[in-house]
């Protein structure tokens, strides 16, 4: 009938315009102009979101955005920004209508941050996400990644990452394994989550309250009655984490009483801290098959990483409450019984508070074929001089003197901390963990933590001899092309902001405007109250003002600080007690013993004045002064430095 003939017209008519916009649709997602890629930011989820490679030729790329509901209180205007990689500030891109814009782009990575009334995964945070452009001559391939990254302000940042959740057990009773073995943390502990990066990472152990400081000194977990230890390790793209991990457990006298916390920072391809060239399937003999159990690993994404502080950072969230702790580089040899011999030697100060570290001598012929140290001295820290630019200048600690120790019963007290090796009580990552908020910092961060640790009571001292040896690039065939972490520019421009923190924490740059950096979680990261910071600096002849630093090495090397320094243990091995030494005049001490060494750098100013050579002059003054010549003798110093202006 003609009706029927109609409604089949019609329904052939519906047909044709449906198929007609379906194929628009996939001519326009798998079949795009050469023009433009189109990338659409939701409120769903990045998990899967990845763009299909497309031929491009202008760089143009549409950022479709798609509006949330608003939340309350929030403006319906939608507001992106955009800044190349090397950009410190962001361009305000406002739609307030349009459902797309169009962004320039070249091949490098673009950030593209939404505000607060832009709700990204649900979160009503500011959110930062990356677009990755990578092109060659015939295609262009865009990239949301699956993590969004929270852009907080300093009060969401200090709830953020203090727990919060009741549902998950107290923080005293986080138990090993920090990360399980798939990589996962067990749901009832909880995770927290980093500032800037994103991470999900494990949270910190705390001691049970109402735990005082004397508890919390002798405090720690035991096998079979025994002390353990925690061995801590970051690291970054190192083929070598595995051998490091592999020697300590073999090495060691008890290695049932072991706990090791592993940061591995890896890309695809990369040997990894569990990677064994036989694996545990078919050799179980293995020390890494046979304590699996001991050995947590922390794996994260090498692009991601933001340097030494923010991987040990991981690594303190990962101790759980053992008696003591080991900081260390992963490409690392021990000698054998160090666990016997590095305790024993803790012990013989009598200090609780005692830390021993040490900048590690060389492996390269350090050892016998038994595994035994063939070394008679050791690195002592005492060595640092002002680097980088104003106003956030900082100590750095250069070369360390190593040599035979001058006091030969126990370890020998010194001035400063090294990252590379650390020894202590757990009780010191508990009080003085890392700063969650100083990402790509590489130098630096030796005095944050010696400072804050002297401000909490903590002593440090150089061991007596060494029970653990480095692997340098320098004198390494096979270490010439490590990776380092700054081949990363994701968050290039963090590492300033991160050192005007870690400065004015430690009142290293005094006159630094308080509003330049960030204050969050000080309570946290800041310092403690044993000791006066002030005395820090007047003791070991540091003028933070003026950004100098007096060679103190005569001082700590010769055993004088440690001589005069150690009588002042308190009666319960809880640190030395510096009240006493508030009237310590340590140049005096200083000029007193190294005044026969004058006439020495008299006479090497006095040569390079002659032959008018401006580096020999330069470096004789900075000897001169650093030795107290230029109040023994300021007439030729000052000759000196006249002749520097002219040469």
């Amino acid at each position: 009938t003609s009706s029927h003939k109609s409604m089949l017209h019609f329904l052939i008519y519906i047909f044709l315009v449906i198929a007609v916009v379906w194929l628009i649709a996939v001519f326009k997602v798998f079949i795009l102009d050469d023009d433009n890629i189109s990338t659409d930011i939701s409120s769903g989820s990045f998990a899967d979101m990845e763009e299909n490679i497309h031929k491009i030729k202008n760089k143009i790329i549409p950022i479709k955005l798609i509006k949330p509901p608003v939340p309350p209180k929030a403006s319906a205007d939608t507001r992106v920004f955009v800044s190349h990689k090397d950009q410190e500030k962001y361009h305000h891109i406002d739609s307030k209508a349009a459902d797309e814009l169009k962004v320039p782009i070249t091949a490098e990575w673009l950030y593209i941050r939404s505000s607060k009334d832009y709700q990204i995964e649900s979160r009503d945070f500011v959110t930062e996400n990356q677009i990755l452009v990578a092109h060659n001559d015939q295609n262009i391939r865009s990239t949301i990644p699956s993590t969004p990254v929270p852009k907080q302000t300093e009060s969401e940042n200090s709830s953020k990452n203090k727990l919060s959740s009741s549902s998950h057990v107290p923080a005293y009773e986080l138990k090993w394994p920090p990360v399980q073995p798939d990589g996962s943390v067990a749901p009832e502990e909880g995770e927290d989550t980093m500032p800037l990066i994103g991470l999900k990472v494990p949270r910190f152990w705390e001691a049970p309250p109402g735990t005082t400081d004397a508890e919390l000194n002798v405090m720690g977990s035991k096998v079979n009655g025994e002390e353990t230890i925690f061995l801590m390790i970051a690291s970054y793209r190192d083929f070598q984490c595995r051998e490091t991990i592999t020697s300590a457990f073999s090495r060691a006298d008890h290695p049932e009483r072991l706990f090791v916390g592993a940061v591995d920072q890896t890309v695809p391809g990369d040997v990894g801290c569990l990677d064994l060239e036989v694996p545990c399937e078919q050799d179980d003999s293995q020390p890494i098959c046979r304590y699996r159990s001991q050995i947590s690993v922390y794996h994260m994404d090498a692009k991601y990483a933001t340097g030494p502080v923010t991987a040990r950072h991981v690594g303190d969230r990962m101790y759980r409450g053992e008696s003591f702790v080991m900081q260390m580089d992963a490409h690392c040899q021990f000698v054998r019984h160090w666990d016997s011999k590095i305790i024993q030697q803790w012990r013989a100060t009598n200090n609780h508070m005692a830390v021993l570290s040490s900048y590690l001598t060389d492996v390269q012929g350090s050892f016998t074929p038994e595994g035994d140290s063939t070394r008679n001295t050791r690195p002592i820290m005492c060595n640092s001089d002002y680097e980088g630019a104003m106003p956030a200048r900082y100590l750095r600690h250069g070369a360390q003197p190593e040599c035979e120790p001058e006091v030969l019963d126990m370890p020998q007290l010194q001035p400063f901390w090294a990252a590379g090796f650390s020894f202590s009580r757990g009780h010191f990552k508990v009080r003085v963990p890392y700063d969650a908020y100083q990402p790509m910092v590489f130098q630096g961060e030796e005095i944050a933590i010696g400072i804050r640790g002297f401000t909490f009571g903590y002593d440090f001292y150089a061991p007596l001899e060494s029970v653990v040896f480095h692997e340098y690039a320098e004198k390494s065939n096979r270490r010439k092309k490590i990776h380092m972490f700054w081949e990363n520019n994701l968050h290039a421009g963090e590492g300033q902001k991160s050192i005007k923190r870690g400065t004015a924490i430690i009142g290293m740059a005094p006159d630094l405007d308080p509003k330049s950096w960030d204050h969050s979680e000080m309570d946290k990261y800041g310092l403690g109250k044993v000791r006066d910071l002030q005395l820090f600096y007047k003791l070991f002849l540091i003028d933070p003002y003026k950004r100098k630093a007096t060679q103190i090495c005569p001082f700590a090397k010769g055993g004088f600080m440690h001589k005069d320094f150690q009588p002042y243990l308190k009666p319960d091995g809880s640190g030395i007690d510096y009240t006493q030494l508030e009237d310590y005049d340590t140049r005096a001490v200083m000029e007193k013993h190294l005044g026969h060494q004058h006439p020495l750098w008299e006479r090497r100013l006095l040569n390079a004045i002659e032959l008018k050579d401006s580096n020999a002059l330069q470096k004789a003054v900075s000897s001169a002064q650093k030795f107290g010549l230029d109040k023994k003798n300021p007439a030729l110093v000052a000759k000196a430095l006249e002749m520097l202006q002219h040469v």
